[in-house]
């Protein structure tokens, strides 16, 4: 059995820390976004659920939602995907970079991408945290 150089084990740790510490940081960047925001920019709500589904409502109560659907998120970028029975631009997608306050409690959402034509959500945003 031929052994490995002695300097390829160090190489090899950090290797397999790198790897755990990219697997540990999406799981947190998913976290991260979960809760109820305020819109300030259009006065309305966002819940973004633990499960990966998402609604939009007047108030923070988020009821009755006049958007809904599911996201993802993977620590910089956001994208909605609204249901096809969703009031506010059924069966399309947004997506804005995201960057966050350094206490985890206001986001800045800068606009990228919206497949709904003319929508007015076609924006760059500021998210307040209402509930995590």
């Amino acid at each position: 059995m031929r052994k490995l150089p002695v300097l390829l084990l160090p190489v090899l740790l950090l290797v397999v820390f790198a790897v755990l510490a990219a697997a540990c940081s999406s799981s947190d960047a998913s976290e991260q976004i979960e809760g109820v925001w305020e819109d300030t920019t259009n006065g309305v709500y966002t819940g973004m659920n633990e499960d990966g589904q998402y609604q939009v409502a007047e108030n923070l109560e988020l009821a009755p939602p006049f958007e809904w659907g599911d996201y993802a998120f993977d620590g910089e970028t956001l994208t909605t995907n609204a249901t096809p029975d969703s009031i506010n631009c059924p069966d399309t997608s947004i997506t804005w970079t995201v960057e966050f306050s350094d206490d985890g409690d206001e986001a800045r959402l800068t606009f990228v991408e919206d497949s709904c034509v003319g929508s007015p959500r076609a924006q760059d945003l500021i998210w307040l945290r209402q509930s995590s």
